[in-house]
């Protein structure tokens, strides 16, 4: 997701835990936010557009043309990843949903071997923890990590998620304007109407950092 949201590779979100956790796991408050995004296997530039987090799943909606896909989904129960091309064709991947399922939880680093403090920060009365992810683990690998793959995460203990990532494959997500809470649970189904991904009431609007 996303190498990647998060960081596997093409259409495969990496969003980091620590050791692995059942789907449907996670004990935080859910959010959604505003997302800028840098990842070279989705195209060229940094990308814009709204995320979504809870127990069933991640998901992110893609502004603009620019991006090779509109819209990347995690469910977490079923452990598929759907992805939404520009053109409206979906395609679902269990292979890569397993792999998204190793990373799924609350704490950072899953699905990597070795999880390293870097310290703790400060952002607007919050406490952030920053971790280093090295060595994925199997699951990561199968789905197309490389070995060498390190990942810098500056993680929400409220929230129980990051709010930015940064790995050496170019990846790098920042999240913006979160609102804490619950997400519906459709937002991480197969949409029924694929066309409907591309409307306007479904894709926040969201300035690119100058």
């Amino acid at each position: 997701m996303f190498r990647f949201v998060v960081l596997l590779p093409l259409a495969v979100l990496a969003t980091s835990w620590p050791a692995p956790v059942g789907a449907g796991t996670y004990s935080g408050p859910g959010l959604a936010a505003d997302v800028v995004l840098t990842d070279p296997s989705l195209g060229d530039g940094r990308f814009t557009g709204k995320f979504h987090f809870d127990r069933a799943g991640t998901r992110f909606d893609l502004n603009g043309k620019k991006a090779r896909l509109s819209a990347i989904i995690f469910n977490s129960f079923n452990e598929y990843l759907i992805t939404v091309s520009r053109k409206n064709s979906v395609q679902i991947s269990h292979r890569l949903g397993e792999a998204l399922s190793a990373q799924f939880g609350d704490e950072p680093c899953g699905g990597f071997k070795s999880a390293v403090s870097l310290g703790t920060e400060s952002l607007a009365g919050r406490t952030i923890q920053v971790w280093r992810c090295e060595n994925p683990r199997q699951p990561l690998l199968d789905a197309g990590f490389r070995p060498e793959i390190k990942e810098t995460i500056w993680y929400d203990i409220g929230l129980k998620h990051f709010i930015r990532k940064e790995n050496n494959d170019g990846v790098k997500i920042e999240l913006r304007n979160i609102i804490p809470g619950r997400q519906p649970p459709a937002l991480f189904d197969v949409p029924s109407d694929f066309a409907q991904l591309n409307a306007a009431s479904r894709i926040a609007d969201v300035e690119a950092p100058q």
